[in-house]
């Protein structure tokens, strides 16, 4: 007898081996890995007829010729069979409308084979001088016929694929390939060698320490799956335009409890917090951060009920070490991953939303079209800002501040503007306070005051009866430690007078960076500039920051203006600022005024700048001072 068994049992105990394993671990279930586990599965299935073959043909004389032929092309179809499914495995990286497509068309060899199979007898040859035996004819070449086209398939797709797998996934299907090549060339030169099947356990093998491996996507101290993970299935369901909802649970508190707490009692309640949420298995869990968890959903119903259990988990405090601890959080929801076209927009969403859920309070917070809009639009804005500040593409309008006394326009503030490559206008409401957080306002800030500069020396705004331009300060740059010197470095390079420079700062700035701000006004004031203190009333209205910063002029925001038409309170209090501030020396710019009744009411107090729609909007740089001479 010739058995010649022994590569076969090699490879069904690795392959056994290899699906002990994936049972004992924690699995995401997701289509690549219920493909791996089909082929597995095929392959041991495969390997077993192998060795069943081989017993039958041994045994064959004291066996009917049915079932002689019958375990042969079993194990023919088997071989097959398993090149189907890998090639099926390769094409879980297409989308779903094609995988469908060219399932049916990868059917189509199979179904050949089974009529090939089941009309057609296997023969059987022992060589008596070898001692080799080996099975050959119209379904053994059929068989091979019908696996080199398989192979020939997945070599096409490895190609077709190459942008869409990567380098790592695309090494593993080629390796596959190369495995089956060169058996099966080996076993072709010598019949004694059989090892189809335990070149398919050894691919088998790769396959799972290289790729589908369950705990690549497991973070093993909490048990729950990682970020790889997250990403693993929500690429798989958005390309496959499944749907799943999910939430965003925030640690808001996490640094300061891990400084209290300690790493060891720290990681202690990350534990407790993942056994909390890993309690049902109708979602997985994800952490995608040390401080960020994510559940995610194959129904709408199960998300709001653990939204709800998660809520009223998270109100009561968490025992760790024996200390009671209370932790802050917030959380974010998303009703259908399939609102985003790719996993990283997704998983930025989900970091933005829950960045803004922590800083707003509002939790929990629905990510929706109406946020996702407004997301939208300010990553527009940024991408304009940043090619406008690229290219100092900032355009400059001018808003002119009407002297009662004098009966003349004397100042202007600058304001400025961007626009998209379309001509699409962006007012600095909503484009400065992205700028402040992104660290873009100092450039900014910069490319404005240059611009005022240059404008102030081409245009010789003296003779227009211009006194000076009002120049906005952000918070942020009132943190810059040197403003003074490089807005003094400025003004020489384009020989502008100092005087003819007034800088706006607000409430806020003066808090924030009280004793930053306070040296560069010193050192600007004795440089000749002035200072006026921007939209007062609409801040903390603090007395304190006035007797204590060098201002000429206060200006009263735009709301105090509305107010004072709409409360008697604010009409008192209005007219005791005008009175207070007057007493203290200063000038008063009054904002937002766009009526004659405004503007006649403030005239009456006795202000002595008006600035407003009634006189005029802010104007293109161009032709802000042709308006100027009209007025004059």
């Amino acid at each position: 007898m010739v058995w010649n068994i022994e590569f076969q049992f090699a490879g069904l105990i690795l392959t056994a081996v290899i699906a002990i394993m994936i049972q004992g671990q924690k699995r995401l279930n997701y289509q690549a890995e219920n493909a791996y586990i089909r082929l597995l599965v095929a392959v041991m299935a495969s390997t077993l007829l192998d060795i069943l073959s081989v017993i039958v043909i041994n045994y064959r004389d004291s066996l009917t010729e049915f079932v002689v032929q019958l375990s042969c092309e079993l194990y023919l179809f088997s071989i097959a069979f398993v090149a189907f499914v890998a090639a099926c495995y390769i094409i879980v990286e297409l989308k779903h409308n094609s995988i469908v497509t060219v399932k049916s068309i990868l059917l189509a060899p199979l179904v050949v084979l089974i009529f090939v199979l089941i009309f057609n007898d296997t023969s059987v040859l022992f060589d008596y001088s070898t001692k080799e035996l080996y099975t050959f004819g119209v379904t053994v070449n059929t068989t091979y016929g019908v696996c080199f086209l398989y192979l020939i398939f997945m070599l096409s797709m490895c190609f077709y694929l190459r942008k869409q797998i990567n380098k790592k996934k695309r090494n593993v299907f080629l390796f596959w390939i190369c495995a089956w090549i060169f058996t099966a060339a080996v076993q072709l030169l010598n019949k004694q060698i059989l090892l189809i099947s335990f070149s398919m356990a050894v691919a088998c093998i790769y396959m799972y320490s290289r790729l589908e491996n369950p705990e690549y996507l497991v973070e093993t101290n909490v048990n729950v799956f990682n970020r790889k993970g997250f990403r693993t299935l929500t690429e798989e369901a958005l390309r496959l335009r499944g749907k799943l909802s999910l939430y965003a649970l925030s640690i808001d508190n996490f640094d300061s409890l891990n400084e209290n707490l300690g790493n060891k009692n720290n990681n202690k309640l990350v534990t407790d917090i993942c056994d909390f949420l890993s309690e049902h298995d109708k979602y997985n869990v994800f952490r995608l951060e040390d401080d960020l968890f994510c559940l995610i959903f194959n129904k709408d119903e199960a998300l709001s009920s653990s939204i709800d259990r998660t809520i009223n988990r998270m109100k009561k405090p968490w025992n760790v070490a024996g200390i009671d601890v209370k932790i802050e959080y917030s959380i974010t929801y998303l009703e259908d991953i399939n609102t985003f076209i790719d996993v990283d927009s997704l998983e930025e969403a989900i970091h933005y939303f829950s960045t803004d859920a922590r800083k707003t309070g509002v939790s929990p917070f629905r990510i929706d079209e109406e946020q996702l809009e407004k997301r939208k639009r300010k990553i527009e804005i940024q991408k304009v800002l940043e090619k406008a500040i690229e290219n100092q593409a900032v355009e400059m309008y001018y808003q002119p501040i009407y002297n009662i006394k004098a009966g003349r326009f004397s100042s202007m503030e600058a304001l400025v503007r961007i626009k998209d490559d379309m001509g699409k206008m962006f007012m600095p409401g909503e484009f400065i306070e992205f700028a402040e957080k992104n660290g873009m306002i100092i450039k900014l800030g910069e490319i404005i005051f240059r611009k005022v500069c240059a404008f102030i020396k081409t245009n010789d705004i003296e003779k227009y009866g211009i006194d000076y331009i009002e120049v906005n300060l952000s918070a942020v740059q009132c943190m810059q430690e040197d403003l003074a010197r490089l807005f003094m470095d400025i003004m020489g390079e384009y020989r502008i007078a100092p005087y003819m420079i007034n800088l706006e700062i607000t409430e806020t700035a003066s808090i924030n960076a009280q004793n930053i701000i306070s040296k560069n006004m010193s050192l600007l004031k004795q440089y000749g500039a002035s200072f006026s203190l921007d939209d007062y009333g609409s801040g903390y209205s603090n007395l304190t920051y006035i007797l204590g910063m060098p201002l000429k002029i206060i200006k009263i925001d735009r709301s105090i203006t509305e107010e004072y038409f709409k409360s008697e309170k604010a009409k008192i209090a209005t007219e005791y600022t005008i009175e207070m501030i007057h007493k203290l020396g200063l000038e008063i710019v009054v904002e937002g005024v766009e009526t004659e009744e405004q503007y006649a009411l403030f005239k009456k107090l006795g202000v002595e700048y008006i600035q407003g729609y009634y006189f005029s909007k802010p104007i293109p740089e161009d032709k802000v001072l042709e308006f100027i001479r009209e007025w004059m």
